[in-house]
């Protein structure tokens, strides 16, 4: 690594207007993000789009509810990979207080630290309807390409039924908080 260029976000560099190296890169960013967005905007893109609205970066019971609130069909529980800011709670500890407040009444998906079948079975036993994957993806891209993803998914889907058959489970739809030993969760 240390042989090699410099990183960046070549999809932005060079293509945003303006933004030319990493510190143009930042001030951009910066541009990116009004802080008078409220859940009212939500409502108001919900009406015009007229489609499905899957919201992401919940980590909070209150906002979840909100989410619901706004006219939001789905909420994806994510920290965005710990990235964005440090010393927040894992998307996995915030999980069952989310799908608490907001009950059967929007769907919740969960995002972040998926890295295998039992994190997706621990997911969905927590609550979540559907996980996403990022890591194992790109990881399955950058070893071996097209067949590298479909590795990395075929390894996810095998370790997920392995895992339920060690739960006694055949159907994911029978997955609840019972199979997870009481103490090794957040609640």
């Amino acid at each position: 690594m240390a042989g090699t260029r410099r990183r960046t976000f070549r999809n932005i560099v060079g293509h945003a207007k303006g933004v030319v190296d990493p510190s143009s890169l930042f001030a951009w960013t910066a541009q990116q993000f009004d802080p008078r967005l409220n859940w009212s905007d939500v409502e108001w893109i919900k009406k015009r789009w007229g489609g499905k609205l899957v919201l992401k970066g919940i980590m909070e019971p209150e906002d979840a509810r909100l989410a619901r609130e706004s006219g939001a069909d789905a909420l994806i529980v994510s920290n965005h990979g710990g990235r964005q800011l440090d010393g927040a709670p894992s998307a996995i500890r915030a999980l069952p207080a989310i799908v608490d407040a907001v009950g059967s009444g929007i769907e919740v998906w969960l995002d972040s630290g998926i890295r295998s079948g039992q994190d997706v079975l621990k997911a969905i036993a927590l609550g979540a309807k559907a996980t996403m994957i990022g890591r194992a993806y790109i990881y399955g891209l950058g070893a071996d390409g097209e067949k590298g993803v479909a590795k990395a998914l075929e390894l996810i889907a095998r370790e997920l039924d392995l895992t339920m058959a060690f739960c006694g489970r055949t159907d994911i739809k029978s997955v609840g908080r019972d199979i997870l030993v009481p103490g090794t969760y957040p609640v």
